[in-house]
């Protein structure tokens, strides 16, 4: 068996379908037949991807877990852990590894709910969820797409591609990533209304649910989540909940009233996408104000001590383009630090660097672990040696880095900006990247 708490007891929304996490793939239900969790736990194809895991197989959903499990590293399936005692817990990250000795616990004891012969799992068992309302987004950032950003289709919208986006296959800009085909046109969409049957489906059915994470688009930016927030304050079991959601964190919102709507809950994070480091920050998450963001955590900590601040890199070629600035940025603002790998689209993928920069970029990352000793930030040391691992255990594909190079070059003359404006231990020099 290969035990994974959100295939055993998650469930996730995404744009028009519905899976178990946010790494899982298969379109398992579709928002138009059945959207209310109570229609959708124990749905035919939840329980065909549980009996798959169960029987030590990966679905073919799953295979970014897969991947990362093939190169000995860390995938979301492992973000709990099975227990002598059967039972899931979410281990403490402390300095460069994992503290098993202390985390968060599910006592209530998800396998027990779980029927490995028919492959239902008891409401009683649900555990986690996470919601996106819409694509709604004041950002318009290098790694995401048409599916995930309102920001994006403003940017695609006069952008006709051209043979070179089609002959390499450049995902985003022809707005093919995160589809399953040429006829999905499935798009995220929770309105205010059927959120709140959501909710009142997830208070009456599922007692024992413990984390409820938001993504977006931009959550700050969406009228459903306050609401919705609101509303699952009277869940039975709210007061041992944790409740996170992801955000750029540089919309407008009002500070105190967002610190009011989490204090309900027994637990709540932050997860603020920051991405980039403050040289390239406006570059890569573009419509972004590092200075803006900065101002924003240092206003809600003013007000509000309880909420978990974590700032989160999603590391793609990019990030690895600057490494250094990346962590000294994210180590300066003061929270604790998060990672994932972008490892769709593969033209994006951190570990291209080491084709042609394998030597440059080890002595990157050896400078970069001298600063971590300097800020003592508890969990950035395993996040960054998660980064390190991952790109060192990848094989790079060449072919996927001349995609990245068109998708550079492509991608400045649709946001009309310059590469080489922000980056300076690298440039472009006639659309060849070259160390400086």
């Amino acid at each position: 068996m290969k035990p994974c708490l959100y295939m055993l007891g998650g469930i996730n929304y995404k744009n028009g379908v519905i899976s178990t996490c946010p790494r899982q793939g298969d379109q398992l239900v579709f928002q138009k037949d059945a959207y209310l969790p109570s229609d959708v736990f124990n749905h035919e194809n939840f329980k065909k991807a549980r009996e798959q895991l169960y029987n030590d197989v990966f679905p073919k959903g799953c295979k970014l877990c897969e991947e990362m499990e093939d190169i000995g590293a860390q995938s979301m399936r492992k973000d709990f852990i099975l227990n002598k005692d059967n039972n899931f817990y979410r281990p403490y990250v402390k300095g460069d590894e994992i503290d098993f000795t202390q985390g968060h616990y599910d006592e209530q004891g998800l396998m027990k709910a779980y029927n490995p012969e028919t492959h239902e799992t008891a409401k009683e068992g649900l555990r986690h969820i996470e919601i996106r309302f819409s694509n709604a987004c004041n950002f318009a950032c290098l790694h995401c797409s048409k599916v995930f950003s309102s920001g994006w289709i403003s940017k695609l919208k006069k952008y006709e591609p051209d043979k070179e986006d089609k002959m390499y296959d450049l995902k985003q800009l022809l707005g093919t990533e995160h589809r399953h085909g040429d006829d999905d046109d499935n798009e995220m969409g929770i309105t205010l209304d059927q959120s709140m049957e959501i909710c009142d489906d997830l208070i009456e059915n599922f007692p024992n649910l413990l984390w409820i994470d938001f993504a977006g688009g931009e959550l700050l930016y969406q009228k459903q989540f306050f609401p919705t927030l609101k509303r699952l304050a009277e869940h039975p079991n709210a007061r041992r909940m944790k409740i996170s959601f992801h955000s750029n964190f540089n919309a407008n919102f009002n500070v105190e009233e967002l610190s009011e709507y989490l204090q309900p809950f027994n637990q709540s994070a932050i997860l603020i996408s920051v991405d980039a480091g403050r040289t390239f920050y406006s570059y890569f998450r573009h419509g972004g104000s590092w200075d803006q963001l900065k101002k924003n955590i240092q206003d809600y900590r003013k007000i509000n001590q309880k909420t978990f601040l974590t700032t989160t890199c999603t590391a793609s070629i990019y990030q690895m383009l600057d490494i250094y600035d990346v962590m000294d940025s994210f180590l300066d603002l003061g929270c604790e630090f998060d990672a994932s790998i972008v490892q769709s689209p593969a033209y994006l993928d951190p570990s291209l660097i080491m084709l042609e920069f394998e030597k440059e970029t080890l002595w990157d990352i050896e400078r970069t672990r001298k600063l971590l000793d300097k800020y003592k930030i508890l969990n950035a040391p395993y996040w960054f040696n998660y980064i390190v691992k991952y790109i060192e255990g990848k094989e790079p594909n060449h072919r996927d880095y001349m995609r990245f190079l068109h998708y550079r070059k492509k991608s400045d003359i649709i946001w009309k900006q310059n590469f080489n404006d922000y980056f300076h231990h690298y440039q472009i020099v006639d659309d060849e990247l070259v160390r400086a």
